[in-house]
């Protein structure tokens, strides 16, 4: 029989988490709609998932509108204006703001860690000539590969909090 100490209970739950992280966190796993990119971001603590957005955030001159705690952690940005890309332009927008919303969903407990899966949205309004309130709007693909670009430093900057 095994006589498993604590430590190596959490070294093993550990390990499983980085495993089950790496699945799961695949950049291309989204689910884009309409005015939204979403990308699942894995497995990693609510600290770990506060303190990267809020990087990245600071990186990317993002300020952070609300920030929810556990059980159900959130981080949301203010909306920023952005220069139109041209396939933007080419639909007849004048104005373009995105947020960027970062959600946790709790896990089961792994290695005594309470841990969540994070999801990463990014949304997108517009104003046009003939719209001039914002709007939202069908995401470009130029605008969804911004938006999964900084999806995926975001995805970078959790990866080195599992190692």
């Amino acid at each position: 029989m095994l006589n498993w100490s604590p430590i190596r209970s959490a070294v093993l739950g550990l390990t499983a988490l980085v495993a089950a992280s790496c699945a799961s966190a695949g950049g291309e796993g989204n689910a884009d709609g309409g005015a939204i990119v979403q990308m699942d971001m894995g497995v990693v603590t609510a600290q770990a998932m506060s303190e990267q957005t809020q990087n990245l955030f600071r990186r990317e001159q993002f300020q952070v509108f609300r920030e929810e705690p556990v059980p159900a952690p959130m981080i949301q940005s203010e909306w920023r204006n952005q220069t139109p890309f041209p396939d933007e332009q080419a639909r007849g927008v004048n104005e373009v703001q995105v947020r960027v919303v970062v959600r946790g969903r709790e896990r089961p407990p792994m290695g005594g860690l309470r841990v969540y899966q994070v999801t990463y949205q990014m949304e997108a309004e517009v104003k046009t000539d003939t719209s001039p309130e914002w709007m939202p709007a069908e995401i470009t693909p130029q605008r969804r590969e911004m938006a999964r670009e900084l999806g995926r430093e975001l995805q970078t900057l959790l990866e080195f909090t599992r190692r």
